[in-house]
């Protein structure tokens, strides 16, 4: 009984590996939709060109922003494969409140240009 649903939970991993390396590595100008599940974040990615993508993160409950910006961070670093990178923000901050004694307005989603830096060529 103990390793009954092992070949299941392997193949699934697998699968689920392969599905994050192709939707991290898309073609450039197709707008892909994905979620995270780690952060529970909905996202729009789009390649504008190499080493420079647009990621819109869906706007969600107050409590997410965290995640939110956790996410960026970390897929950010995935994307550029751990080299050096630059955040350019260009809409849906969302202000920080600790105890929120009115109902939030309308978040929009936040709005993010990411530039890799590129590898350094090595002189001959």
């Amino acid at each position: 009984m103990k390793g009954l649903y092992t070949p299941h939970l392997l193949a699934g991993a697998a699968v689920l590996a392969f599905y994050s390396i192709g939707t991290a590595f898309a073609e450039v100008g197709k707008k892909e939709k994905s979620y995270d599940f780690d952060n529970k974040v909905h996202y729009y990615q789009t390649k504008i060109g190499e080493d420079n993508y647009k990621i819109e993160i869906q706007s969600d409950d107050y409590k997410h922003f965290a995640n939110q910006s956790m996410f960026l961070l970390r897929h950010a670093d995935r994307l550029c494969r751990g080299r050096t990178f630059m955040l350019k923000v260009l809409e849906g901050v969302q202000e920080y409140e600790r105890f929120p004694t009115k109902p939030r307005a309308y978040q929009p989603p936040l709005n993010v240009l990411l530039q890799c830096d590129t590898p350094k060529k090595k002189a001959k």
